[in-house]
């Protein structure tokens, strides 16, 4: 409790600048004058094509289902979706991230197991679909859909499957740098029970804030799950270099990715990496009717704005949410599988 106590509070303090306050407009006042429009060289216009940048979008574009198999922890099998390489100039497609070293999709049968054994990088995994139970050897903690995991680096884990349907994940694996100090255990969060802490970013974006540098990440990562509702389209806009932001749609509807001046369809399992070079724009379009998800990560520049005194702080809900969303492990011997 004490450590889910603490995550709350850095959430809060890092969610301090979260929604302007609102300002009452004096009935008394005179009208403001009209703003002209602008004309000649200061009138908008659209960022550089494609073509004109100079950028193959193809290249920061992963599909699971392109990709080959492969196994870890001797019984999943994992199809990597995005994977480490240069940003500037990926020498595959998909293989754009600089901070993070791959984004898979991972699909672990049922009635199976792995070893309790740890591996050297941090471990995150985002439930689509499935149960399993995850212990560390003395407590517990009951997977489903929309359970996220964030596991340390050298931490020792086990995975078990029940009857039924396989565990279908998307993972994310990083090396942790030096100066990165890990979290202390395994952190389970049910992302049902989170609230939504971002509304109408960019035109259309929900977001649901899930892990964060006061979690035992860099202190600028994070790791959202991000909504859209039916028919809608986010606000196209680029990133800088230095950042990284990558998308991976964890729905199964219609939906479609921008990448600058081109588009191309956006099937479950797959995603991008948005080109950081500050022209090539960036969104997703729903077009199915139904709200689809997407599971999001960033690292944005190391330098933080100072808190703005005007603006309030966030919602109690959002804590709230976070302390009812961080599920407490159980001791092992009373988990609902038996240990194999």
């Amino acid at each position: 409790m004490k450590q889910i106590k603490l995550g709350a509070a850095a959430l809060l303090a890092l969610l301090g600048q979260y929604a302007a306050s609102a300002q009452t407009p004096d009935p008394l006042a005179p009208p403001a004058p009209k703003q002209m429009i602008p004309q000649g060289p200061t009138t908008p216009r659209e960022p550089p094509s494609n073509e004109a940048a100079g950028i193959a979008v193809d290249r920061y574009v992963g599909d699971a289902a392109r990709s080959t198999p492969h196994i870890w922890r001797d019984v999943i099998y994992t199809r990597s979706i995005l994977k480490e390489g240069d940003p500037d100039n990926p020498p595959a497609n998909g293989a754009a991230l600089y901070y993070h070293k791959e984004i898979a999709y991972a699909e672990m049968p049922a009635s199976n197991a792995t070893t309790l054994a740890a591996v050297p990088q941090q471990v995150m995994l985002y439930v689509e679909s499935g149960n399993a139970r995850l212990d560390d050897g003395k407590n517990f903690w009951m997977l489903k859909a929309h359970s996220a995991v964030l596991i340390p680096p050298n931490q020792v884990h086990r995975l078990v499957t029940g009857d039924g349907a396989p565990l279908r994940m998307i993972m994310l694996t990083r090396i942790l740098e030096p100066e990165v100090k890990p979290r202390d255990g395994i952190l389970v969060r049910d992302v049902d029970a989170l609230a939504m802490t971002e509304r109408n970013v960019h035109w259309s974006n929900f977001a649901k804030y899930v892990f964060l540098g006061a979690d035992g990440l860099y202190p600028t990562d994070h790791m959202y799950i991000v909504y859209m509702a039916p028919r809608t389209i986010a606000g196209a806009h680029a990133h800088t270099p230095g950042q990284e932001e990558a998308w991976v749609k964890v729905t199964d509807g219609s939906a479609v990715m921008q990448l600058g001046s081109e588009i191309r369809p956006w099937p479950i399992n797959s995603g991008f990496v948005a080109p950081p070079n500050g022209k090539t724009v960036h969104a997703a379009i729903n077009l199915s009717d139904e709200t689809q998800a997407w599971f999001y990560i960033s690292r944005l520049q190391p330098t933080v704005a100072p808190p703005n005194p005007n603006r309030p702080a966030p919602p109690p809900a959002i804590a709230e949410g976070v302390a009812r969303a961080t599920v407490a492990g159980r001791p092992l011997k009373q988990a609902e599988y038996g240990p194999r």
